[in-house]
């Protein structure tokens, strides 16, 4: 299984060392919240402008109007950019998946933690190279796993969707084999890995990717 740390956890004092902290992990995912789709506020562009990434990165929108959003963290070197069906409508989402995959960045969307996969349309998975599927509600760290998600994931996968499918919320060692089983390709783990002790990390991600 990959794994994708969230940093919103970090020790933001220390962020660099934080990062050389999970370099061994397959992607490192950026939780932008901007206190108006999610109640929470959480980092930009120019707080991350001067850390070295040793891995590629995600930026993960939770955001009102998330094409404002795409260049800034084009800019800042994200492979992967993912937004909301919830905040966008099913026609936005097409386009603003599109425009991504025309500026070469890998084309994401999400389903929060209530909603349900029959809301992604045929066309957004004809074209989205990755879903999202937050098993929690969007917004806060260290919510507990809903194991409704292992559902939604069969539920996509039986839909045909050949991309990416990613699992972030309340993820850790116990529930990732089912995830996986389910059809789940890369978990976001935040709380579970980031407050334990930087000489922890390395193993930590080791015994996800070895699932």
């Amino acid at each position: 299984m990959k794994i994708a740390p969230s940093i919103l956890d970090a020790n933001w004092q220390s962020l660099q060392g934080e990062i050389n902290s999970i370099a061994t992990a397959d992607r490192i995912h950026l939780d932008i919240m901007d206190g108006h789709y999610v109640p929470n506020l959480s980092f930009g562009p120019p707080a991350l402008k001067d850390i070295n990434f040793p891995v590629e990165t995600e930026a993960h929108l939770m955001v009102d109007n998330p094409e404002n959003f795409f260049e800034m963290f084009q800019t800042l070197g994200c492979k992967t950019i993912t937004f909301h069906l919830e905040n966008t409508g099913s026609d936005k989402a097409f386009e603003f998946l599109k425009h991504l995959k025309e500026k070469n960045i890998k084309p994401g969307i999400c389903i929060d933690g209530n909603t349900q996969p029959e809301e992604l349309t045929d066309e957004i998975l004809a074209i989205a190279e990755q879903v999202l599927v937050m098993s929690v509600k969007a917004g806060f760290g260290g919510q507990s796993f809903t194991p409704e998600c292992m559902d939604k994931i069969k539920a996509i996968r039986a839909r045909g969707f050949k991309g990416e499918i990613e699992v972030d919320g309340g993820v850790n060692i116990d529930n990732v084999s089912g995830l996986k089983e389910a059809g789940a390709d890369i978990v976001v783990v935040g709380s579970f890995l980031m407050k334990k002790s930087v000489e922890e990390r390395t193993s930590i991600i080791k015994n996800f990717q070895q699932i």
